[in-house]
């Protein structure tokens, strides 16, 4: 594998709803106070695809319209709530793995369904190095997150100048549909269990390695050895 793609949200780390919290301030804030998140399920989606589940259980009110406006409140809320509240939960082994990848020379990426903008704080905020991701797939540039593999491996190619294939890029995700995304591209899929998701119902969903948390990683050295 060439390229390592991590999702943030349950892989990386934990925002304490802080994302799902910037969202509705942001619906409440510029429509209604009857705005309103309750029963959706965030989980692994692309933040575009979220505004749309948005507009249909929000019909009563125009939300429709106003998308460039309610990202940049949301945008604003996150950033307020992320360095306010508290830093978002870096989980177990994230720092001890990326620092023990440093001798595999593999290029290390994000592919995340946040916004291009919400990623790098949610990063800097967990004290993180954006740096460290060289090649990123953010949710607003592709349809759905299965287009997101596709936008890193051309950013790979514009970075490195060579093209590079799906068997060659692994997507570590916490979701059935971080798994989805990696096989339909023809990725390697290594879920882990630190979101919502047990290890059974990862292995499931089709992932090729599943582990209950990053706090070993021997089991992805071993892989790219």
């Amino acid at each position: 594998m060439k390229l390592l793609l991590f999702d943030i949200d349950g892989t990386l780390l934990k925002g304490g709803g802080v994302g799902p919290r910037a969202m509705e301030d942001a619906g409440k804030t510029l429509f209604s106070e009857t705005f309103a998140l309750q029963g959706l399920d965030m989980s692994g989606k692309i933040d575009p695809q979220i505004f749309a589940e948005l507009v249909q259980l929000n019909k009563h009110l125009e939300v429709e319209k106003h998308h460039d406006q309610f990202k940049a409140r949301y945008l604003q809320n996150l950033e307020h709530f992320l360095f306010t509240d508290g830093s978002p939960l870096i989980l177990p082994g994230v720092l001890e793995l990326l620092q023990e990848l440093e001798p595999y020379s593999r290029t290390l990426g994000l592919l995340t369904g946040n916004y291009s903008l919400a990623a790098p704080l949610k990063i800097k905020a967990a004290k993180m190095d954006m740096n460290q991701f060289k090649v990123n797939a953010f949710g607003d540039e592709g349809r759905s997150r299965n287009d997101l593999p596709k936008v890193a491996m051309n950013k790979y190619k514009q970075l490195t100048g060579e093209d590079i294939a799906g068997h060659e890029v692994m997507i570590i995700g916490d979701t059935p549909r971080d798994v989805e995304c990696a096989k339909v591209n023809g990725c390697y899929a290594f879920a882990v269990a630190t979101g919502r998701w047990s290890f059974e119902e990862l292995e499931r969903s089709g992932a090729d390695t599943v582990v209950q948390d990053l706090s070993n990683p021997q089991a992805l050295l071993n892989l790219l050895a």
